[in-house]
């Protein structure tokens, strides 16, 4: 009984997190695929919604979110961080909640990113290195960056769940302990290995050219011009001149939206 009992393979927990305050919106959508995905893979699952806890901003007095906050998240093995885009960064629901809450055990667990911008889709990328900032600072290891907008959303959702499978697969991982804390040169190589985390705004504004030109090409729109302006952004910055590039890339993306 014992053997067997000790050879089965821990079941994980997999905690979807929705950081909209809307709660049937785009936002959780993506991470219901996501909870489904794990779930499909054969683990445990649960979704909670921030706008139902009482979080407070971080301050000076160390406001405390509510244990029991505190607890469901320590407990999970695994994380989906879903978040609404303002401004090109998280929402402030989201960001208090990662600037207050406590992971005493976060060391090497995987976690999933998913940033859904509405309207024009700027900062998809932006926020969503906003979030996978906080999986290093918690040393989560942060898996498969998701960045959505409107145009690209239907797709997203299949690669959330998808996402959320390989979540089950990856399972915790630790990064090495160092003197003080976890192996920062490890860290950092990890997370600068994972896509977008060097993105900027041109980047950014090229990245929605390239979703506004696949849905176009869909629609059997002509989108020749927007495609050379592309290109030339895409040549300025090979060569180095990215700055010359914002232009071409601007015209790209503006071309295809409007």
């Amino acid at each position: 009984m014992c053997a067997l009992e000790s050879s089965k393979v821990h079941m994980m927990k997999v905690l979807g997190i929705v950081g909209s305050p809307h709660r049937d919106g785009l936002t959780n959508k993506l991470v219901t695929s996501a909870i489904k995905g794990s779930e499909a893979a054969g683990d445990q699952s649960e979704i909670i919604y921030l706008t139902d806890y009482n979080i407070p901003q971080w301050s000076r007095s160390r406001k405390r979110p509510p244990r029991k906050l505190d607890k469901i998240v320590d407990e999970a093995d695994a994380y989906v961080l879903g978040a609404p885009v303002y401004y090109l960064d998280v929402n402030g629901l989201t960001k208090d909640f990662m600037d207050v809450i406590s992971m005493p055990n976060s060391n090497g667990k995987p976690a999933l990113g998913i940033a859904m911008a509405g309207g024009t889709g700027k900062g998809l990328t932006s926020a969503l290195k906003s979030i996978y900032y906080f999986f290093f600072c918690k040393g989560l290891r942060g898996i498969n960056p998701l960045p959505v907008s409107r145009f690209n959303f239907e797709k997203a959702v299949e690669e959330a769940y998808e996402s959320g499978k390989l979540l089950v697969e990856v399972r915790k991982k630790p990064f090495r302990q160092a003197e003080i804390e976890w192996d920062l040169t490890e860290r950092i190589s990890y997370h600068f290995s994972l896509p977008y985390m060097n993105y900027d705004m041109v980047d950014e504004i090229l990245f929605l050219a390239d979703q506004l030109m696949e849905i176009s090409k869909e629609k059997g729109l002509t989108i020749e011009e927007a495609r050379m302006e592309n290109e030339t952004a895409r040549k300025l910055i090979d060569q180095g001149r990215k700055a010359e590039s914002i232009e071409h890339a601007v015209k790209a993306y503006e071309i295809l939206y409007y």
